[in-house]
């Protein structure tokens, strides 16, 4: 009603809110005190826990430092290995370089070797084919004794005589080879013409059969080598029924063709 009193219960009501509020706010301050005593216990630590964290941090600190220790060895080895590395590199590059060098110089004295050696041969070849040439018309008398002051001249005509070829000229004769002792020296004879020399060789074997000495071709010492070399296979082939001479530096059969030895 306008002007008069509220009623009771109203009052009452406002009474009791009024109440409430202030209990409510009480209640939220507790509850705040109380959180921040709580957090504020939690960050305090105790004696124990505060000792077992300062010592968990100067293990850590310890490692850290042990960690960075390592990573800084680690990186010198590493400088140290690259630097080795690189020298190394280089070395191995430059005596790859060295060696490629080695290689073509070999290659070009292997070249030159072999062209030498293959001249050599053509001019030894060449110089037994003039030796063989100076001797073309050569003869040796092979164990015929040796008598003091013999004519060597004479010996040589009475060789021939025996042999068939009386007529033919000789140019000159002398005793040939080195002194051994029990050993006569060998007569070599030069005749004047190459067919007397041919016949010479023809009949020599079968009209000295009853004499101590024989006849034989003057070769040269490569001729000499390559007819001693084939000298078995020849003496078989004899017996076979096949024979063969040995002029022109080669064994050669009956119509001048090489023979080819097995």
């Amino acid at each position: 009603m306008p002007g008069g009193k509220q009623p009771a219960s109203a009052s009452k009501s406002r009474t009791s809110q009024q109440a409430t509020q202030q209990k409510l706010t009480s209640l939220t301050s507790s509850l705040t005190t109380r959180q921040r005593s709580r957090k504020e216990t939690t960050e305090q630590p105790g004696p124990e826990e505060g000792t077992g964290d300062s010592l968990n941090e100067s293990l850590l600190s310890d490692l850290d430092s042990a960690i960075n220790t390592i990573n800084l060895e680690l990186q010198k080895i590493r400088g140290d290995f690259s630097r080795i590395i690189d020298e190394h590199s280089k070395a191995i590059n430059e005596l790859k370089a060295h060696n490629a060098s080695l290689e073509g110089k070999l290659e070009r004295l292997e070249a030159r070797m072999s062209e030498i050696e293959k001249t050599s041969s053509d001019q030894a070849q060449d110089i037994n084919k003039q030796e063989r040439f100076s001797r073309r018309n050569n003869i040796r008398v092979v164990g015929l004794n040796t008598e003091r002051g013999e004519d060597c001249i004479q010996l040589a005509k009475g060789i021939l005589d025996k042999i068939g070829v009386a007529d033919c000229k000789i140019e000159r004769a002398h005793r040939d080879g080195r002194s051994v002792e029990g050993r006569d020296r060998h007569l070599l004879v030069k005749l004047t013409y190459y067919q007397d020399k041919v016949s010479v060789m023809k009949n020599a074997r079968r009209a000295l059969e009853q004499e101590r000495y024989y006849v034989m071709d003057d070769l040269t010492k490569i001729d000499l080598k390559e007819k001693r070399r084939w000298s078995r296979q020849v003496n078989d082939l004899f017996h076979q029924g096949t024979k063969l001479r040995f002029y022109g530096g080669c064994w050669r059969q009956s119509n001048g063709r090489e023979y080819v030895f097995n």
